[in-house]
């Protein structure tokens, strides 16, 4: 049972993390999914991505609004038996909110988005560390039982997790070549963990005491309900460098020292209505309660954790080769061991790091005609993940994302951005968990953007 909150408290990192490090969301835009090499651009979305940059907007009001649906596929597979064991997560709208307003020399900007979460992920049929679970206990219950049984299991998991952000600041051209911006992103943050293993037993007739065999027969139940919340605030700073038909950027986002806290609603060891009949009821919960001991601890209500968001620094640049053919790069570094997450269980999960986590992305965009674009770029995320790290719900591995798309552009003042981009993340064998980890992440978006 300690591995059933364990990993549940592992949970939190990753499990449903779409594009950038291990807990940051950096698909902010539609036009990052037709191209993720985002963070030297001039456009609506360099709000985000290049927030220095709107100090070259024209003046007056910029809009954007963005729309994505993603679906994700996360598999475990035990190497033991070669069971697999699905799980999906399933966004069926993540928004985006851009908006600045120029003046003279003065740029002044907000964002609004979600740049961690923004999913829930299922597993219905559980996972290989619940029947591994199970298969401990059996031999413990069965041995309590005054009649013979043999124990299989059942379970079922599901995590929501959403962090809302808003961001405010303002960017000031220093000269023709040269601005600086400086600003503040404040964080919202709100957990959902909801997971059950069953023991089920199958017991034979007896003579005397069962007429006839009986399955399925719930033993006991380990349930758990919990929310979590938590606000926190980070700086931003970022300066952008024009020359030519270069440009060249460079963002900063300070860690966002967060705590979290549990709002639990239900934290149980329940025995079966069969077992209770038994008189087997007490000895049960008294044996599951005892295991888990110290363990409940961290799930305790009004608990509070550390979960911080990493610092970021992002360096990029881009080159107008010709008028109608643009292209650009970008390096990104997650500050990932400076940041803390406690787990529930106790222990700071991101120590067990090999390396801070290291991203490339690349990218071009051609003009088709004056009013369509296409693009298509590329973005390789290379995290320190280890076989310490990595749990049964909380795994993430190096991934390659390939986007493509295009920009309609009706009329001077709008634009439509359009875009799909496919994420496969390398196969992860993981020797102490004994399970295979595969993870496959699919991205459509429709954005507009349009200028006052």
């Amino acid at each position: 049972m300690k591995r059933l909150f364990t990993s549940i408290a592992l949970a939190s990192l990753a499990v449903v993390s779409f594009a950038g490090g291990l807990l940051t969301n950096t698909n902010q835009s539609a036009s990052f999914v037709r191209n993720p090499a985002r963070y030297a651009s001039l456009s609506t979305d360099a709000i985000y991505f290049n927030p220095a940059g709107t100090a070259f907007f024209e003046d007056g009001w910029s809009f954007s609004a963005n729309w994505q649906m993603i679906w994700q596929q996360r598999d475990a597979i035990n190497l033991k038996n070669n069971q697999k064991y699905d799980g999906k997560v399933y966004v069926p709208c993540m928004p985006t909110l851009f908006a600045a307003y120029k003046t003279g020399d003065w740029t002044f900007s907000g964002f609004f988005g979600m740049p961690g979460g923004g999913g829930k992920a299922e597993f219905d049929g559980g996972l290989p560390l619940f029947d591994n679970l199970i298969g401990g206990l059996g031999a413990g219950l069965g041995a309590m039982s005054p009649v013979p049984m043999t124990i299989t299991g059942a379970s079922q998991f599901e995590s929501t997790q959403y962090l809302f952000a808003l961001q405010l600041g303002a960017a000031y051209r220093i000269n023709d070549n040269l601005s600086a911006y400086a600003g503040v992103r404040g964080n919202y943050i709100s957990n959902n963990y909801q997971g059950t293993i069953r023991a089920l037993a199958d017991i034979s007739a007896i003579p005397g005491m069962l007429p006839g065999a009986m399955y399925g027969v719930e033993v006991m139940a380990v349930n758990l309900d919990m929310d979590q919340s938590g606000i926190a605030f980070a700086p931003i700073v970022g300066v952008d460098y024009k020359i030519g038909n270069f440009n060249f950027a460079a963002k900063y986002e300070f860690r966002a020292v967060t705590s979290i806290e549990n709002d639990t609603k239900t934290m149980s060891v329940k025995a079966g209505e069969m077992m209770n009949n038994f008189g087997m009821g007490q000895t049960i919960e008294g044996a599951a309660n005892a295991a888990l001991g110290s363990y409940l601890g961290g799930f305790a209500d009004g608990n509070t954790l550390r979960a911080d968001a990493p610092a970021i620094l992002t360096l990029a640049g881009s080159w107008q080769i010709i008028p109608r053919l643009q292209v650009m790069a970008g390096w990104n570094y997650y500050f990932d061991k400076d940041a803390k997450i406690e787990s529930l269980m106790g222990g700071d999960n991101m120590k067990k790091l090999s390396r801070n986590t290291i991203e490339y992305l690349c990218g071009a965009e051609f003009k088709v005609t004056d009013k369509f674009l296409v693009s298509a770029g590329i973005q390789f995320s290379n995290f320190g993940i280890n076989d310490q790290y990595t749990s049964d719900l909380g795994f993430i591995n190096d991934s390659f994302m390939t986007g493509v798309g295009g920009k309609y552009s009706i009329s001077e003042k709008v634009d439509i951005n359009f875009g799909y981009c496919y994420a496969n993340y390398a196969p992860d064998n993981n020797k102490l968990t004994g399970t295979r980890y595969e993870r496959k992440t699919h991205n459509a978006t429709i954005g507009v953007d349009f200028r006052l």
